[in-house]
């Protein structure tokens, strides 16, 4: 026996229980398609591949001779007039999606506007949460972000689409954070009342630290709303790497900053993000990113130097070196120094002897320390002091090597990081690992600028090559001190 649902009219009841058969679902699902195309009940919804069910569920409602596998052409007048007439009455196709769906049946035109009322109130509710008046940034910045132009759209967008309500409460943080950073009319960019780390502005923001970290989309916001505001005119208009976000409605919106590719994930990189940051009177973890370095020194033994950035930043000076001598791999760094011969420490130390050289280790992806050490080493050093860097014969190796070779253009050397190099390693006993088809997809695309060969030869042997394998040599070239020329 039927369940009538109370309160609901016994009509309503029997359309329920008559269209929500599994026959319907399809026949229904076109015509809520076309009605909404069209915003009205004109046309035709067409259903292919008749099944049985569907066959039969439309010859007894239409009076048709369907069969299965039949494309059906329903006309929409003809179904609303159906529907006034049955025994569902008073039932149009509206009546039956609100019933059915338990939401109104809306135009492509209608879902607009109430996606736009939506997208509105998204930015009503953050100036309603702000509590107080907005500094002039952050209301600015509120405004082009919801006409679709503000740095930061890109993450918002996507993050809307999935969670409205994280979305919003990321745009809260930002519009918080901009407040304590610029909260006032007459600030310009270096115009802040105090410094603060960037943990502490998230919890004052957020009340969590990690509320602004770049893997968050609050901090992605932030950072790229700072970027847009430190840039020059041109960078404005989307020089420096930055992309063009994608638009508000397929592609509509205008210029502004893809926050992700802003900030990519290597030292040189996060250094420029710290120096951005610290503009606007920001400061990070100092601490964390550390750097191993050693410079032979008359009568002391060969050990390494672990400085943090703070460390690197607030040295007076650093020494002035012959040359930098940059390894990858902490065992390579290590095995270097056990390599020092007893009278190599006494080597270059006297009065009128040429500078000593360094030993930088980079543990993998050269950090922000590494970064500003080996910036300040070679201001102090003069043009004749280059950098010498070695590293894995494989991908991160390579792109490694090319983010210091962009990075110090004219210091650049390639220290035993060559082709010759590689054909003679990867032809030892044992031999290296294998590369798999990823890798040698992306060895295809790299850009190897001191040796442009060397990704086709990496890709012939198919075969890694590590530094372990050819540490002695680096060992030696190093505390023979011999000029730059001599390094293959």
């Amino acid at each position: 026996m039927m369940q009538e649902r109370q309160g609901e009219p016994r009509s309503d009841s029997r359309a329920r229980a008559y269209f929500e058969k599994p026959a319907w679902r399809r026949i229904l699902r076109a015509v809520w398609r076309k009605c909404a195309s069209l915003g009205r009940s004109g046309g035709h919804a067409v259903v292919e591949q008749l099944t049985e069910a569907e066959s039969e569920a439309l010859n007894s409602f239409f009076g048709w001779n369907c069969r299965p596998g039949d494309t059906a052409k329903i006309p929409l007048a003809l179904f609303d007039e159906e529907l006034s007439l049955s025994g569902f009455a008073p039932m149009n196709i509206r009546r039956l999606h609100l019933l059915l769906e338990g939401a109104p049946l809306l135009t492509r035109e209608e879902r607009r506007l109430l996606a736009e009322d939506r997208w509105r109130g998204l930015f009503r509710s953050v100036r309603e949460s702000a509590g107080q008046p907005l500094s002039r940034e952050a209301d600015e910045w509120l405004a082009r972000l919801e006409a679709g132009q503000g740095a930061g759209g890109r993450t918002l967008r996507e993050l809307y689409k999935t969670d409205p309500a994280s979305a919003r409460q990321a745009v809260e943080i930002v519009v918080r954070a901009l407040n304590l950073l610029l909260p006032s009319a007459d600030h310009d960019v270096r115009g802040f009342r105090q410094s603060v780390r960037l943990p502490v502005l998230a919890v004052q923001a957020a009340g969590d630290a990690h509320a602004l970290d770049m893997n968050r989309p609050a901090g992605r916001m932030l950072a790229a709303v700072l970027r847009e505001r430190s840039a020059g005119p041109e960078e404005e208009q989307g020089a420096a790497g930055e992309a063009a976000e994608s638009g508000r409605e397929e592609g509509n919106e205008t210029a502004a900053y893809d926050e992700a590719a802003a900030f990519p994930e290597d030292g040189s990189e996060t250094l420029k993000l710290r120096e951005m940051y610290r503009r606007f009177g920001i400061l990070d973890d100092d601490l964390s990113s550390i750097v191993h370095w050693y410079i032979p020194r008359d009568g002391e033994p060969a050990l390494p130097h672990v400085w943090t950035l703070r460390q690197v930043e607030a040295a007076e000076r650093l020494p002035r070196c012959s040359g930098l001598y940059v390894v990858e791999n902490p065992a390579v760094f290590s095995t270097v120094l056990d390599r020092a011969p007893s009278a190599a420490v006494s080597a270059g130390a006297d009065a009128g002897a040429v500078d000593p050289p360094a030993l930088i280790c980079t543990s993998g992806p050269a950090s922000a320390a590494a970064i500003r050490w080996i910036e300040r080493c070679l201001a102090s050093s003069g043009d004749d002091c280059k950098l010498l860097y070695s590293g894995d014969f494989d991908v991160k190796g390579l792109a490694m090597g090319q983010t210091l070779a962009d990075r110090f253009p004219g210091r650049f050397v390639p220290w035993r990081f060559d082709s010759e190099t590689y054909l003679s390693a990867a032809q030892a006993r044992p031999p290296g690992p294998l590369f798999d088809d990823s890798e040698l997809a992306k060895l295809a695309k790299l850009r190897v600028s001191w040796d442009e060969p060397l990704p086709a030869e990496m890709i012939g042997l198919g075969r890694k090559v590590h530094q372990e394998a050819f540490v002695e040599a680096l060992a030696s070239d190093f505390w023979a001190y011999g000029g730059i020329g001599e390094i293959r």
